[in-house]
C-alpha cells in the first residue's frame, strides 16, 4: 500500500472513531469537534513524513489553516469568559 493512501486511510479511520466517540459522550458543542478533529489531523500529518515534498507543502498550508481556525475558536471563547464578569 502507498504512503498516500496509508494516509487517507489513517485518516478516516481516526476521523470517524473520533466522531463516534465524541457523540457517544454527549458532546453537542462543534468547537469540540473542530478542536478534536484538528489534532487528529495534525498528528496523523505530522507522523506521515515519507510524503513527497509537494503533497507536504499543501498538507502544511491547510494544517496552517486549521490551526488558525483553533486560534480563533480560542479567542472567541476568552473574550466570551472575559466578558462575562
Amino acid at each position: 500500500m502507498r504512503v498516500c493512501n496509508r494516509y487517507v486511510l489513517y485518516l478516516a479511520i481516526a476521523t470517524g472513531l473520533v466522531n463516534t466517540l465524541l457523540a457517544f459522550g454527549g458532546q453537542d458543542s462543534l468547537d469540540v469537534y473542530f478542536t478534536v478533529n484538528t489534532v487528529a489531523y495534525l498528528s496523523i500529518t505530522l507522523l506521515s513524513v515519507r510524503l513527497n515534498p509537494r503533497a507536504r507543502r499543501a498538507l502544511d498550508i491547510i494544517g496552517y489553516m486549521l490551526f488558525s481556525g483553533i486560534v480563533v475558536i480560542v479567542v472567541v471563547k476568552a473574550t466570551d469568559v472575559l466578558s462575562r464578569r
